[in-house]
C-alpha cells in the first residue's frame, strides 16, 4: 500500500513538473479556468505532499516542499518578457 502510494505520488509529480514546463511561456494566453485548472493541479499536489510530510513529523523537508510548490507557481504565473511579441 506505502509503496503504491510512493509509486504513484512520484508520477504525479513528474506530471506536474511536465505541466509546468509545458505551459511556462503560453500560460498567458490561456482562459481563466485552463489558467485556474493548472494552477489548482499544482497547487494542490504541492499542498497535499508538503502537508503529509509535516504530518509524517519532518518540519525542515515540509518546508523545503512547500517552499519548491510556492517558487514553481510564482515562477508559472509571473509575466514571461520575451523578444517576440505576438498577438
Amino acid at each position: 500500500m506505502i509503496f503504491g502510494h510512493i509509486l504513484f505520488g512520484t508520477i504525479a509529480v513528474i506530471g506536474v513538473l511536465m505541466l509546468e514546463v509545458g505551459f511556462y511561456r503560453d500560460f498567458a494566453r490561456l482562459n481563466l479556468t485552463q489558467k485556474l485548472g493548472i494552477f489548482l493541479t499544482i497547487f494542490g499536489l504541492f499542498a497535499t505532499t508538503a502537508l503529509g510530510i509535516f504530518l509524517a513529523g519532518s518540519f525542515l523537508a515540509g518546508m523545503i516542499v512547500s517552499v519548491i510548490g510556492i517558487f514553481l507557481l510564482g515562477m508559472l504565473v509571473r509575466p514571461v518578457f520575451s523578444s517576440d511579441k505576438t498577438k
